[in-house]
């Protein structure tokens, strides 16, 4: 039993450094992008995801600090990434100033150097050698656990090919941006009308690929299950308490893979469905959403208001299941609050027709890691806390983004979270190049660490 405790450690510590490691990198892909589209169109608006990154890149390298500790050689790598890291972000700071100075050809000097995508190809480097030290560690402690692991590791196969593909893809789009940028000549709008097909055209391809995946994965993980189930009921009396432990270690995991490969599907349709925009009734389907909630739990005391007369133009049946996820939540994370509140109104604001807001006194979050809520299978809390797929807040912005709108969350740990959306019928359906388009790449090139570390997590 020891050396099972010694193993979940030690995959917990490989899935860790890899999730802060993919972050690290995502954030750093997300700053450069902003600089290019900074540099092509000279809109200030291009520089949300480096303005996002100053405060993001920090907090992860923090995050990374504390977990490399228990990898051997941890500390040289973090030394070696933080050095990387500045160097990088330094070089986009210095073309960005350049820029914003009228000083267009001294930044393209820079970039036309190609020292930043050396930095990069370092810090992917250093990033893979952690990885790989990580991954080293973790399994010379799992000796006594081959049995389960020969489990997972098929469909580790699986999602490993897939995750190397997804980088190939990844790297691919980068290196033509980065060619388009020293290419570039008097016609720069013809340049941006052509990066944003390609990358409509990127993120299509990149959700036929996640649907794919979800389907093609289900056979080998009913393949599990059912063995597994077998090995309990056949074999039973020659199992041992541990024996019939890891048994159904295997089968709870295999439930948790095939709940994360449905969300998955989900995700990948809301992005594909058709929108029919009508006349909604908001106050209405949040109303009938409470009622929903207090007869699924009628034990439970909530207080919870609506503003009344809340009227948008949408698609009712997204904007419907956009607001079950987001009052499913405030339900959910208010379940250990005793006087819990939930409310639904609207706030002023200034660059879009209506914002709304869904607000509980919850247990809140971590507001560094706000952003971090959107993304696919990104959880602040432990599934054995409060259980889900951490897939519901990146459908909602995802359909919230179809309806020409934004979110963003506020919140404190233990003090209750408030989600933000707006809605602008007159840009539903449109996708906006450069900022929400560079997501879902982000996303998916770290999806399938996420799918093995949740369910390794829940096998243990």
């Amino acid at each position: 039993m020891r050396a099972y405790v010694l193993s979940e450690r030690a995959d917990f510590t490989t899935a860790s450094v890899t999730e802060a490691t993919d972050s690290l990198l995502i954030e750093l892909l997300n700053a450069e992008t902003g600089q290019r589209g900074y540099l092509l169109t000279s809109k200030p608006v291009y520089l949300q995801p480096y303005d996002m990154a100053l405060t993001t890149v920090p907090a992860d390298q923090r995050r990374l600090r504390s977990e490399v500790s228990a990898v051997p050689g941890g500390g040289q790598y973090d030394v070696e990434l933080k050095s990387l890291v500045a160097t990088k972000m330094a070089e986009l700071a210095n073309t960005i100033n350049l820029a914003r100075a009228g000083d267009h050809a001294g930044a393209l000097k820079i970039v036309n150097t190609n020292e930043g995508l050396q930095v990069m190809d370092n810090v992917r480097g250093v990033i893979a050698d952690l990885q790989r030290a990580a991954a080293v560690a973790g399994t010379s402690r799992r000796s006594d656990l081959a049995a389960q692991l020969v489990a997972f590791a098929v469909l580790a196969a699986v999602l490993a090919v897939t995750d190397l593909l997804a980088s190939f893809f990844l790297r691919r789009r980068l290196r033509r941006a980065g060619e388009k940028i020293l290419s570039m000549n008097a016609n720069l709008e013809q340049q941006v009308q052509n990066r944003t097909i390609h990358l409509e055209r990127a993120n299509k391809n990149l959700e036929a690929f996640a649907y794919s995946i979800a389907h093609d994965l289900r056979t080998p993980l009913r393949g599990i299950s059912g063995f597994a189930e077998a090995l309990a009921e056949d074999y039973g009396d020659r199992l041992d308490e541990t024996g019939h432990d890891y048994a159904g270690r295997v089968q709870a995991g295999c439930a948790r893979m095939a709940a994360i490969l449905d969300d998955l599907l989900h995700l990948s349709q809301v992005t594909q469905t058709k929108m029919n925009l009508q006349d909604v009734d908001l106050s209405a389907e949040v109303t009938a959403i409470c009622d929903q909630l207090r007869a699924r739990d009628p034990g439970r005391q909530v207080r919870m208001t609506v503003q009344e007369g809340v009227r948008v133009t949408a698609d009712r049946a997204l904007i419907r299941s956009a607001l079950d996820n987001l009052l499913d939540n405030a339900w959910k994370f208010t379940g250990r609050r005793d006087g819990a509140t939930i409310e639904f109104a609207t706030a002023p604001i200034s660059d879009a027709p209506i914002c709304c807001y869904v607000r509980d006194n919850g247990a809140g979050f971590d507001s560094t890691y706000a952003d971090k809520l959107f993304q696919p299978f990104q959880r602040l809390h432990a599934a054995s806390e409060f259980p889900g797929t951490g897939i519901g807040l990146a459908s909602v912005r995802r359909i919230i983004e179809r309806h020409g709108g934004r979110t963003w969350a506020e919140g404190a740990v233990d003090g209750g979270a408030t989600i933000y959306f707006t809605l602008n019928a007159e840009d539903a359906g449109a996708e906006e190049p450069g900022l929400g388009s560079s997501i879902p790449w982000a996303a998916t090139a770290s999806t399938t660490h996420a799918i093995v570390a949740a369910g390794l997590r829940a096998s243990g």
